[in-house]
């Protein structure tokens, strides 16, 4: 008879469930921008062993979500002037090419379905609920997941990566700072880019885009 006993997973593997779950931990404000932790605690909070965690964090510290500050313990990336200019700056540069090839190549049923999706939730947050936590996260996945189709449509993994790991660092600037009472704004921002869209405007749509970015920004920075 075969052996139900559990095998342990390879090390590798749970490199990948801790660096997972860390962002889990980020994004479910579990781990707070500036906060120290040590290897033992995260250990805990992730409920993976320290070889594995400790490998992680070395990828998590290349991508500038934590500082490795020797006697002190693991530092959660902060939130400052500078994070939140250096993130929008890299921002900018990959989704202002990305959605100048988007305009000109997108299936039409794309930026349609762009448009109703944005149209929807704005008319569901315009009811008034806008203090209900399932409508927030809904407008929220509306609102990144145009970001990110425009930038995966270019089909290059490279970008993609980066842009991700970029997009990681504007989430946590805006889950610990931005009010939703902005998401409105912002989607009414995604509109303009989406009518550029489809006129098949890559310069209307980058402009829009661009505006876009840099009133975000300014949100973020509580301008």
């Amino acid at each position: 008879m075969a052996s139900t006993a559990r095998r342990p997973k390879p090390r590798s593997l749970m490199r990948e469930v801790a660096y997972d779950r860390f962002k889990t931990q980020l994004f479910k404000r579990n781990l707070v921008p500036g906060q120290f932790v040590s290897q033992g605690e995260l250990c805990e909070l992730l409920d993976v062993p320290l070889g594995p965690t400790r490998e992680a964090l070395k990828r998590l510290e290349a991508e500038s979500l934590v500082r490795l500050i020797p006697q002190r313990g693991i530092q959660i990336a902060d939130i400052g002037v500078t994070l939140i200019h250096e993130a929008f700056d890299f921002r900018t540069i990959i989704e202002l090419a990305a959605v100048r090839r988007f305009a000109r190549e997108a299936p039409m049923a794309d930026i349609d379905a762009m448009a109703r999706d944005t149209t929807a939730i704005l008319e569901r947050l315009d009811g008034g609920a806008n203090d209900d936590p399932r409508l927030i996260d809904a407008a929220l996945q509306v609102d990144w997941g145009m970001h990110n189709h425009i930038v995966e449509a270019m089909g290059n993994h490279i970008t993609m990566t980066a842009h991700q790991q970029n997009f990681d660092k504007i989430r946590m600037i805006r889950l610990h700072g931005r009010s939703p009472r902005y998401l409105p704004l912002a989607l009414e921002e995604h509109l303009k880019v989406i009518a550029a869209l489809k006129a098949r405007d890559a310069d209307g749509a980058a402009t829009a885009l661009d505006e876009h970015l840099k009133a975000a920004e300014r949100r973020a920075l509580g301008l």
